[in-house]
C-alpha cells in the first residue's frame, strides 16, 4: 500500500489517493486533497481561510507544525464594537449584532492565511509541482461538483437565535448568490451539479503564480481592491504581510505513546491535558459507553476546559502558561479532584459543526493531519473570483481588555488540535477533526477508542459519542437509555439525543498503523471519505 487519505469529501480523498499512486508523499497528497476540499465544500474551507497543520518529515525524523490562522486587519481597534454587541450565542458563544457584522458581510473577514500555509508546505516537503497538485481542484470545479447531504447541511443548519439562516448568508452579496444559488434562485439539492468556474479561473492564476499570486501578486491586488471597497478591516498591507509560522508541537504522553499537538491558539494543549489526567484511570477495564466509562471522560473534557476557558489565547498577545497546562502536575490535581467526585467546570454547550480536516499517512512513513476552514464563510464572493472568505471576526470577544479580544494583527482562539502519537519516535495514529470545542472531545475518544478499547479507525470515528464542556454532558441517542439514567442518578445533567448521529458532534478522523497495518477512518457524521493508494 502507497497510503492512506481520510477527510469528510470523499471526492477530495479521491484526489488524495491519486496523488499517492502517481507516486506524491503524504505531504502532496495533503496539498491537493485540501484544494479539491475548497471546492467540493466551498462553505467549510476555501483560499480566503485559515488553518493549522501537523507534520511528520520520515527522512528527517522531525515533526512541526505550519500555523496558518486568520489575523485581524490592522482597522480593527479593541473596543469598535464593544457598544453595540448584544451579547453571544448560547451555542459556541459567537458575539451577535443586529445588523449581523461579526457573521457575514465584509466586516467579519479576517486576513486569509491558506494559501501561505499551503505554500509554505509545498515549497519544503512536496515532491511534486504546486501546479499539478491544484490541477485536480482545477478540474473538479470545472466540471461540476455533485451536492452532498454534508454539503447541502451547510447551507440548512445556522438556526441558532441571532444567526442568520443559509439563505440570508448565502445572499448576503450579490456575487455570492450568483455563484452558489442555484439558476432558479433556490439552494442546490443533494444530487444536482455545482459548477464553479470563476473559482476554477482564480485556482488557475494561483497555479500559475504560486501561492504569491494570492498575497503578493495581481490577484492579491483585486482582493484587496475589493475588500477595503466595502468597509472590510482587512488591507493590501495585511494580505502581503501575512506569514505562516512554524514551530514545534507541543508534546505529551498517553500510556507509552507520545502525543503531540499543535500549541496555542489551538487547542492541543487542552487535547494532552484531557489524555493525561485520564491516563489515571483504566479505562480499558471499563465497558465502553458505560457509565463510569462516559463519567470519566466527561469530567477529564470539564476540567481540562476550565482550564482551557480561562488561559487560552494567542500568545503573541497574551501569557499562556502552557507549560502548566500539559504538566503531569496540572493532570494529578484534576485526576485527584475527580476521583473525590467533584463536577468541574461551568455549564457548556456545544457549537455546531464547521470547517474540515484530512489526514494522510504514506509507505514511507510521512504523516500529516491538516485542519483548515472559512469558519462558516462570510457570505462574501469578491466580482469574478468565485469563493468565499471566512467570517472569522465572530470568535473574537468585543468586550477589550480579555485574552480574546479582538486587536490588529491578532488571531483568535480555536479548538483544532490536529494530533499525532508516536511510538520509538515515529507516528502510529494521525488523528483530528472539524468542527469548533466539539474538535477536541472528538479527537480525544477516537483516540481512546483506539489506545485503550483496541477498534479499527473505522470502529473508532463510529461508536457513540459525548461532548461536554461543564456540567452538561451531550449524549448520542446510540448510548443506552439505562446508561443516561445512571449518569443522571450520578448528578450528570445529560442531552440525550433523539439522533444516533449526532450532528452537532464533530467528525473525527483517524489513520492508524498501530497493530501493524496502515488504516484510515472517517467520521460517517460526515461526508465519510476514504482513499486508499495501492
Amino acid at each position: 500500500m502507497k497510503g492512506v487519505v481520510v477527510c469528510p469529501q470523499p471526492r477530495a480523498a479521491d484526489v488524495g489517493a491519486a496523488i499517492l499512486e502517481r507516486g506524491g508523499n503524504a505531504f502532496d497528497a495533503a496539498v491537493a486533497t485540501a484544494f479539491s476540499q475548497m471546492v467540493n465544500d466551498p462553505f467549510m474551507c476555501g483560499i480566503g481561510g485559515m488553518g493549522t497543520l501537523h507534520y511528520y518529515h520520515a527522512a528527517s525524523g522531525q515533526s512541526g507544525m505550519v500555523d496558518f490562522y486568520n489575523r485581524a486587519g490592522s482597522k480593527v481597534r479593541p473596543d469598535m464594537w464593544e457598544k453595540d454587541c448584544k451579547g453571544r450565542t448560547e451555542i459556541s458563544g459567537y458575539s451577535l449584532f443586529d445588523d449581523y457584522r461579526s457573521e457575514i458581510g465584509y466586516t467579519s473577514i479576517m486576513t486569509p492565511g491558506t494559501p501561505a500555509g499551503l505554500g509554505l508546505v509545498h515549497d519544503k516537503h512536496c515532491s511534486m509541482p504546486w501546479s499539478d497538485l491544484i490541477a485536480p481542484a482545477i478540474a473538479q470545479a470545472d466540471e461540476g461538483i455533485v451536492v452532498t447531504p454534508h454539503l447541502a447541511g451547510v447551507w440548512a443548519r445556522y438556526r441558532q437565535p441571532g444567526i442568520p439562516d443559509g439563505m440570508t448568508r448565502i445572499t448576503k452579496t450579490a456575487e455570492c448568490a450568483r455563484v452558489y444559488l442555484h439558476p432558479e434562485g433556490r439552494f442546490y439539492q443533494v444530487g444536482e451539479v455545482m459548477r464553479l468556474p470563476d473559482y476554477a479561473r482564480t485556482l488557475e492564476r494561483l497555479a500559475r503564480g504560486g501561492w504569491q499570486e494570492f498575497h503578493h501578486g495581481k490577484l492579491g491586488d483585486e482582493i484587496a481592491a475589493d475588500l477595503e471597497a466595502n468597509g472590510s478591516y482587512v488591507t493590501r498591507a495585511d494580505i502581503a504581510d501575512f506569514q505562516p509560522e512554524t514551530y514545534a508541537p507541543l508534546e505529551g504522553s498517553y500510556r507509552g505513546y507520545v502525543v503531540r499537538s499543535n500549541p496555542p491558539p489551538g487547542s492541543g494543549a487542552t487535547l494532552i491535558a484531557m489524555l493525561q489526567i485520564l491516563e489515571h484511570f483504566d479505562l480499558g477495564s471499563l465497558h465502553h459507553c458505560s457509565a463510569r466509562h462516559i463519567d470519566l471522560v466527561a469530567r477529564a473534557m470539564a476540567a481540562a476546559h476550565v482550564d482551557r476557558n480561562q488561559y487560552l489565547g494567542d500568545p503573541r498577545f497574551a501569557d499562556v502558561p502552557t507549560a502548566m497546562l500539559i504538566s503531569k502536575e496540572r493532570a494529578a490535581y484534576w485526576a485527584q479532584r475527580i476521583e473525590r467526585g467533584e463536577f468541574l467546570g461551568d455549564e457548556g454547550q456545544s457549537p455546531p459543526g464547521c470547517t474540515t480536516h484530512l489526514c494522510t499517512f504514506d509507505a514511507q512513513g510521512n504523516a500529516v493531519s491538516l485542519t483548515h476552514t472559512l469558519g462558516t464563510a462570510a457570505g462574501v464572493v469578491s466580482p469574478g473570483l468565485g469563493f468565499n472568505y471566512n467570517n472569522s471576526m465572530k470568535l473574537f470577544d468585543p468586550v477589550p481588555g480579555r485574552k480574546n479580544s479582538m486587536a490588529p494583527g491578532k488571531a483568535r482562539t480555536t479548538g483544532m488540535v490536529p494530533t499525532m502519537l508516536l511510538k520509538d519516535g515515529k507516528p502510529v495514529l494521525v488523528a483530528g477533526a472539524p468542527g469548533g470545542s466539539v474538535i477536541i472531545s472528538a479527537t480525544l475518544q477516537a483516540i481512546l477508542n483506539v489506545v485503550d478499547f483496541g477498534m479499527s479507525p473505522v470502529e473508532a470515528v463510529t461508536v457513540p459519542r459525548i461532548h461536554c464542556e461543564g456540567k452538561g454532558i451531550h449524549a448520542e441517542a446510540t448510548i443506552q437509555q439505562s446508561v443516561i439514567d445512571e449518569l443522571r442518578a450520578m448528578g450528570h445533567k445529560v442531552v440525550h439525543s433523539p439522533h444516533s448521529f449526532e450532528p452537532i458532534m464533530s467528525r473525527a478522523h483517524v489513520i492508524s498503523t498501530i497493530d501493524g497495518r496502515m488504516r484510515g477512518g472517517a467520521d460517517p457524521r460526515g461526508g465519510a471519505g476514504v482513499g486508499y493508494a495501492w
